[in-house]
């Protein structure tokens, strides 16, 4: 049901016109000297598109309209000042398009404002907040339009000059999707991309690892470019590796973002993710010459050793039957290349993690888990699950049997 003095196109709500009618006669002939003027400027497809404009806007067809408008401001031939493509033609029937609609196209707008007029380009996205209020999903479009250019505010060091305000209106509007915005819609993907963007500002790489997926969850790969998907695949494998608690790479392992890093010199991202996953120190090793390039990860050399270290006590017990999970001292520090010594603290870390669960017998120097964390496997781990399962189902049989052979005895002494 629509408020007094809103008008509904295609089922959805819009904004009223309550201007009066000698101004809307002045604005449309303003609409149709601008459009007249461009057409004249224009040549080839380009004056076609102008009078496509003029034939929709004549006949008021409003939803096809904005269609059109949509694709010009996100793809603006040469020359195209959206600023006055805004005052002089979207300005006038913006009240009788879809909301949402409304603020998408408004986007790029404020984006070409803003290399010239910073101020003026969140000014405008204040602006179009205001109008487009009556729509949740479109008043978060906006919103996240602004996260976006307050991001690309940066001082001369190239750092955002508006961290704390964007940092409120992250937690604001993910409060404001969680609790109204059911479902996956577009603005997921709008404001996942965003929040992954300010948590790579701020260096968290853990919250950008679990953000970027969320992004590449609900988008459609076959949007990006070949290089655009190259970087998320860089981006996405590094904050895996240096990312706090970030121990489950399985389902980074299994997206498809990661094809883009073959044939590339950054191929060895994937092979070092692999390494991790199967707690493959030797694996990972191999790779030192290619990732000791990167400073980030030379730096965190230790770190990422450690990481390295409990994801290999993680696969160690995982390749044990649930029977023989029994370690020794000398089985753990082996596997995770540590010294004898460094067997109890790096068990403990383990269990203070929650990665595993169980218990040490300093006495007899062996350590018993009873418990690992789950995570997505790849084919080799899911075979050596595959094989367990086997032995299990032989070890059930065997005692049914057992079971069936003596059942007389064991009833007659009953």
């Amino acid at each position: 049901m629509t408020t007094p003095g809103e008008l509904v196109v295609s089922g959805q709500t819009t904004i009223s016109d309550r201007r009066p009618r000698t101004e809307r006669h002045t604005n449309m002939e303003r609409v149709e000297q601008y459009l007249s003027r461009k057409k004249k400027a224009a040549k080839g497809d380009e004056a076609d598109l102008y009078q496509r404009f003029e034939q929709l806007y004549s006949k008021k067809l409003w939803y096809e309209l904005a269609n059109e408008v949509k694709k010009v401001v996100y793809a603006p031939p040469l020359g195209l000042d959206l600023k006055e493509f805004y005052d002089s033609f979207i300005s006038d029937f913006e009240h009788r398009i879809n909301l949402l609609q409304l603020a998408e196209i408004t986007i790029p707008i404020a984006n070409y404002i803003f290399a010239k007029d910073r101020d003026g380009a969140l000014a405008f996205l204040e602006k179009m907040g205001r109008t487009v209020k009556k729509d949740v999903q479109a008043k978060i479009r906006v919103d996240v339009g602004q996260i976006k250019l307050r991001l690309d505010n940066k001082d001369k060091n190239e750092r955002c000059v508006d961290i704390d305000t964007v940092r409120a209106l992250i937690e604001s509007t993910r409060k404001e999707i969680d609790e109204k915005v059911h479902g996956v819609q577009s603005v997921h993907v709008a404001f996942y991309k965003v929040s992954s963007v300010y948590y790579k500002e701020i260096g968290d790489y853990a919250s950008y690892y679990r953000e970027a997926l969320r992004y590449l969850g609900v988008e459609d790969l076959t949007t990006l470019t070949t290089e655009e998907k190259h970087v998320h695949a860089v981006l996405l494998g590094f904050a895996a590796l240096l990312g706090e608690n970030i121990y489950n790479l399985g389902e980074l392992l299994a997206h498809p973002i990661l094809h883009a890093l073959e044939n590339t010199a950054e191929v060895w991202i994937k092979h070092v993710l692999d390494a991790f996953n199967e707690g493959n120190i030797d694996k990972f090793n191999t790779y030192e010459r290619e990732w000791s390039e990167w400073d980030d990860l030379k730096r965190r050399k230790s770190g990422l050793m450690n990481k390295m270290r409990l994801l290999a006590l993680m696969e160690l017990a995982l390749q044990r039957t649930s029977k023989n999970r029994q370690l020794t001292f000398s089985e753990v520090a082996k596997a995770c290349q540590v010294e004898p010594d460094k067997v109890e603290h790096l068990v403990m870390r383990a269990l203070s993690k929650k990665l595993i669960r169980g218990s040490i017998d300093q006495v007899n120097g062996e350590v018993l888990i009873s418990w690992v964390q789950p995570r997505v496997l790849n084919e080799d781990q899911l075979r050596g699950v595959a094989n367990r399962i086997v032995e299990w189902t032989k070890d059930v049989s065997g005692m049914e049997d057992l079971v069936a052979a003596n059942a007389r005895d064991i009833l007659t002494k009953a």
